[in-house]
C-alpha cells in the first residue's frame, strides 16, 4: 500500500476551504476562511499523526470524528467572533470546519487505497499477453 501524501491531505483542505466560501455569507467569506486556515495550522501536528496512524491501520477513518471532537474546545475562531457572529453561529461553524478537515484525510485516504489497489491488479493483468 502506498502510504497517504500529507501534501494530498492539505491540498484537499484548500479546495475544502474554496468550497466553504461558496456556502458561506459573503460578509463572512474572508472571516471563515482565515479562521480555516487557522485551525488547520494549530492541528497540523495532528492531522499529521493521525495519517501516519492511518496508514500504519493503527486507527480507522471513523476515528477521526472522535480525535477531532476532542480538539473542538482548542479551536478559537477569531476572524468570526471580530465579525460579531453569536457563539451558537461560533459552534455550527467549528462543526463545519472539523467535518472539513474530516472529509478530507478521509477522501484522500480512501482514495490512496483504492488507487493503490488498482496499480496492483493492472500488474496482475496484462491484457496485451497473447
Amino acid at each position: 500500500m502506498s502510504k497517504l501524501e500529507l501534501n494530498q491531505i492539505y491540498l484537499e483542505l484548500e479546495l475544502q476551504i474554496k468550497r466553504l466560501n461558496q456556502s458561506t455569507l459573503v460578509v463572512y467569506k474572508d472571516a471563515i476562511r482565515k479562521d480555516a486556515q487557522q485551525v488547520i495550522s494549530i492541528l497540523k501536528e495532528d492531522i499529521d499523526m493521525w495519517v501516519i496512524l492511518l496508514n500504519e491501520r493503527k486507527i480507522a477513518c471513523y476515528d477521526l470524528e472522535n480525535l477531532l471532537e476532542a480538539k473542538r474546545d482548542k479551536i478559537k475562531l477569531y476572524q468570526l467572533e471580530n465579525k460579531g457572529v453569536d457563539a451558537e453561529e461560533l459552534e455550527l461553524f467549528k462543526s463545519d470546519i472539523l467535518r472539513l478537515i474530516a472529509r478530507a484525510i478521509t477522501n484522500t485516504y480512501l482514495e490512496s487505497l483504492f488507487s493503490n489497489r488498482n496499480e496492483h491488479l493492472h500488474d496482475k493483468v496484462n491484457f496485451f499477453e497473447s
